[in-house]
């Protein structure tokens, strides 16, 4: 998957996409890893698109969980600071103690969490705690959720396959 996402890379050109901020934006700045990667992501921030999945709504997500979530395109089909069609390579970010619920969509994803303590899950297995920097993959399809713990939840995330079709609730 990271020789398609390297491709995709060296392919995205960029997308006069102007910044945005969200109520969740708030939350960026403690999240960030004190390491290179945190101030190479710190230093860009000016320039994100903040954005939220369509699909989600304060009526079937909750006020909380719209608040504490969202995400930025690095590189994607869509609203991305650089288009590339066929990989979307982003940061999610997810409030203290919020759970994305279980969700899929048809583009194999996988999330490296930048940040401690958040917890994982893949359909019915048990929970997982996911240190900072170690791969989780989800195939396509594959029902899967988040919940964030004590500190915002922070991952980079890369998409391959149908990366326009947005993930769907599956509760």
């Amino acid at each position: 998957m990271l020789d398609c996402v390297s491709a995709g890379l060296m392919s995205a050109t960029p997308l006069p996409s102007a910044p945005r901020t969200i109520a969740a934006t708030a939350l960026h700045n403690d999240a960030l890893p004190r390491t290179a990667l945190g101030a190479a992501i710190a230093q860009a921030a000016h320039l994100f698109h903040w954005r939220q999945n369509p699909n989600y709504t304060a009526a079937n997500m909750g006020a909380a969980f719209m608040a504490g979530y969202g995400y930025v395109e690095f590189a994607g089909p869509k609203e991305a600071l650089f288009h590339a069609p066929d990989i979307r390579v982003g940061l999610l970010l997810l409030g203290r103690h919020l759970h994305y619920p279980p969700h899929a969509h048809p583009a194999e994803e996988i999330y490296h969490p930048l940040t401690e303590g958040g917890l994982w899950r893949r359909g019915q297995e048990n929970w997982r705690t996911v240190p900072a920097g170690r791969a989780i993959h989800h195939p396509s399809m594959v029902v899967h959720e988040t919940k964030a713990a004590e500190s915002t939840l922070l991952a980079l995330y890369c998409w391959r396959g149908n990366t326009v079709t947005e993930a769907q609730l599956t509760t």
